[in-house]
């Protein structure tokens, strides 16, 4: 087969406004900052020591949670209550009368899963830091190590607060110092919750003697540490419950316990990582990313005393006070984590996740909740607040979410258990849909997934609703409820027809992302939802035109695809979803281009999200940048769960092309390889509880393909690029001949082979020659160009 003319003339053009998109003048990324990972697969722990009083720290347990920027202090939770604020330490040097601010001497940061090391270098002395949260206790503990041929104190100052997270509160807290713990005691006789600030290294504390604590620099607490003969000092801060009689019972613990809890917190993230999907190509960074993103959702995970555990939407400062943003759980948000969970193969974790958003799904509509404040459970807070229920396009994810895990996982029982519930989730729905073009509609007091315009109905809504109704469907087959599911097809074959109509905007050839209150359609351009075009929804000329949009630098910068298009109507690059640039709206956008075909404009706009692992917080990802320079948007949060889960998922979906069904024994590898990339693995592919392995090399004539299968046979679907107008593709396992179809699109090809895969080792040989790979052909062609300049006479 040779390559036709007009593929390469269709692709070239295509992809020339993409490419051109990705390098424009106004789009320049901001000098880098200097980041070095040692070994450990090329990924963990990592290192800086670029704009570390800026960079934000945080260090997570399930229970408890220290955070914060050097310049404003460290906020230590044990949740649902801030303990301390504006933590921070001075170095006293033997012989000197002047304190050391330890923000002047910061010099680098290291961030490991289970600890953060912050480095503090004198003209005479280097202290390191290390802050540590237990796995499971509400508690923090600060370990000084100090090298100084001088003897050298350590100084703390912060805040007392013992307060519950915005918006509830308690009064009447104390502050009283405890010579015997020795410790600083914090207490409120209501709620009867104390907390311990206390270390057996204090030879020095200031006595502010018992009063209410206010939030005033006047109420702050001051001690010395003083290194033992090993030149280290330890710092403990716990939460006690309001049981515990003896304040000092979990002090005691952590300071006898400590050695152990940081060897439990080690062998946890040890177990993870050997059980977690792990993905191996020749780019370190993609692999430090990668594994960055899995630690990421496994710090996500934290247990309230009052309502369970589950997935927090990320981690930042507090603005408002007691409100860490976002350190509190938001149902669409752990549906994002759940995807992404699914695709590693966490199922368990997955599984807990679904189960904690039912506990609190609305028994009287069957509506999924939005958002649940830590301290939900000392308020009226779904009768009194106006955010419990407020979004309706959660339900809808909610029902896609659950059928996702349930193929992936084989977890059938899961649905048969909760049917229940998914009935009246999908209730929910249908009660939104109007009759007349089968569509939901927004109540007025209500909201999409658009909070900052008021609409009746959105495109990203009327697309979800097509995915739930097929996702019930499933479901509903899978559970022996054949009638709902065939009711539910014919619903979401309704919708699918009527969206394009009322979404298409003639004059712009663009989707209408929804209509305000009173029917007029939105004037602006949005990236989202690029999801809508693998549903197939617009016709191909149409949905052809929108990605050639998306491609334009009106929407791409490097760091990211824009909310909005630059030039539209409304766009603003300051703004919060009008022209910013989200990382989960960036990997949606990709996973668009990988869908359609067009894998060299997927791959530079997945590449721009690589970057952002080293912006703020090593190893995690902001939640939006401005739509105009490389930094992030005033309202971000740094380290945000989805922008961490978006990533991992458009690489396992959209990279690898990996699709896993354990319900019907079915794995589908398709990948989009980087041209550079002659090899890539993935291990602990979960099928059902078996883990199964892919290694993919390519060879100047083909592919190789190692499988090894742990279980029992399942069948493989093996459909990779290959370079466009390949001629003789043939494919062999275990050294005999086997079918291949072939697949053209006008920017890519693949070959596909179907297999069933026995237990044990397997090897299958793609064997093609001749043919182009298209961003070969435009790196070498540019290549020329710049050649031809640079001859060129001036």
């Amino acid at each position: 087969m040779s390559l036709h003319p007009r593929h390469l003339v269709v692709t070239l053009i295509v992809l020339l406004v993409g490419a051109g998109a990705l390098s424009g003048q106004n789009n320049s990324v901001e000098k880098k900052d200097k980041v070095s990972a040692p070994d450990k697969h090329g990924a963990l722990p990592l290192n800086t020591e670029s704009n570390v009083q800026h960079r934000f720290v945080a260090v997570h347990g399930r229970r408890s949670l220290v955070e914060g920027y050097a310049s404003n202090g460290l906020e230590i939770w044990a949740y649902p209550f801030q303990i301390l604020f504006g933590y921070h330490v001075a170095f006293r040097v033997e012989g000197t009368t002047t304190s050391i601010p330890g923000e002047d001497v910061l010099r680098r940061i290291t961030y490991a899963p289970d600890s953060i090391t912050r480095i503090y270098v004198g003209s005479n002395f280097v202290v390191r830091e290390k802050i540590f949260v237990p796995l499971d206790e509400p508690a923090a503990i600060f370990t000084y190590q100090v090298q100084s041929t001088r003897s050298i104190n350590i100084e703390v100052h912060a805040t007392p607060v013992l307060d519950l997270m915005w918006p509830a509160a308690i009064g009447g807290q104390s502050v009283a110092w405890d010579g015997a713990l020795p410790a600083y005691v914090l207490s409120e006789p209501a709620t009867k919750y104390t907390a311990v600030v206390g270390s057996p290294d204090m030879v020095a504390h200031n006595d502010n003697g018992s009063r209410t604590v206010s939030i005033a620099d006047d109420s702050s607490i001051s001690f010395t540490l003083q290194p033992d003969a090993s030149q280290c000092a330890y710092l403990f801060v716990a939460l006690n419950m309001p049981q515990i009689s003896e304040p000092g019972t979990l002090l005691r613990r952590l300071i006898r316990d400590r050695t152990i809890l940081e060897a439990d917190a080690t062998a946890h993230y040890a177990d993870f990582s050997a059980h977690a999907m792990q993905i191996e190509t020749p780019d370190p960074k993609v692999n430090e990313a990668l594994a960055w993103a899995e630690t990421a959702l496994d710090q996500a995970w934290v247990c309230n005393p009052q309502l369970g555990c589950g997935i927090v939407a990320g981690y930042g400062p507090s603005r408002i006070k007691r409100r860490p943003q976002y350190s509190w759980f938001f149902a669409g948000d752990g549906l994002v984590a759940t995807d992404a969970l699914v695709s590693e193969g966490e199922y368990a974790r997955a599984r807990d996740e679904l189960t904690f958003i039912l506990r609190w799904q609305d028994p009287k509509t069957g509506m999924i909740w939005h958002e649940l404040s830590q301290s939900a459970a000392f308020l009226d807070w779904a009768g009194k607040y106006p955010y419990m229920y407020a979004h309706v396009d959660i339900t809808f994810q909610f029902l896609d979410s659950l059928q996702r895990y349930v193929t992936s996982s084989g977890d059938v029982a899961f649905a048969v258990d909760h049917w229940s519930a998914i009935e009246a989730a999908y209730a929910y729905c249908r009660s939104l849909i109007d009759p007349d073009n089968g569509l939901p509609r927004i109540p007025p007091d209500r909201m999409g997934g658009d909070e900052q315009d008021r609409e009746s109905d959105d495109l990203g809504l009327s697309a979800s609703w097509v995915s739930a109704a097929e996702a019930f469907a499933r479901l509903a087959a899978l559970t022996n409820h054949p009638s709902e599911g065939v009711e539910a097809r014919k619903a979401g074959s309704k919708a699918l027809g009527a969206i394009a109509g009322l979404y298409w905007n003639s004059e712009q050839s663009f989707w209408i992302p929804g209509h305000t209150s009173v029917g007029k359609a939105l004037p602006e351009r949005r990236s989202s939802p690029a999801g809508a075009l693998e549903l197939h929804i617009f016709s191909p000329r149409q949905s052809e035109t929108i990605l050639d949009q998306l491609a334009t630098s009106s929407f791409q910068t490097d760091w990211g695809t824009r909310t909005v298009g630059a030039g539209s109507a409304g766009f603003d690059p300051e703004s919060y979803a009008k022209g910013s640039v989200f990382t989960i709206g960036t990997a949606e956008v990709a996973m668009a281009f990988w869908s359609a075909h067009r894998p060299a404009t997927a791959l530079q706009i997945w590449s721009s999200m690589l970057p952002l692992f080293s912006l703020d917080s090593l190893g995690h990802v902001h939640e939006v940048l401005t739509g105009n320079s490389y930094r992030p948007q005033i309202e971000s949060v740094p380290e945000q769960t989805w922008s961490s889960a978006g990533f991992f998922d458009s690489t396992v979906h959209g990279l690898l092309g990996l699709e896993v069904d354990s319900v019907n024994r079915r794995i589908r590898f398709a990948p989009h390889l980087p041209p550079q990339w002659n090899d890539v693995s993935v291990t602990n592919i979960w099928l059902s509880d078996v883990s199964i392995g892919l290694s993919l090399h390519r060879a100047k004539d083909g592919f190789v393909l190692r499988i090894n299968n742990a279980g029992r046979p399942f069948n493989l679907e093996f459909s990779p690029q290959i370079p466009l107008g390949s001629p003789q593709v043939r494919a062999e396992v275990n050294h005999k001949p086997i079918a291949v179809d072939l697949h053209m699109n006008p920017q890519d090809e693949h070959a596909c082979v179907e297999m069933d895969v026995a237990h044990g080792n397997s090897e299958l040989y793609l064997s093609f020659a001749g043919g182009q790979h298209v961003l070969t052909y435009l790196q070498k062609r540019n290549a020329q160009e710049l050649r031809q300049l640079a001859q060129t006479p001036r």
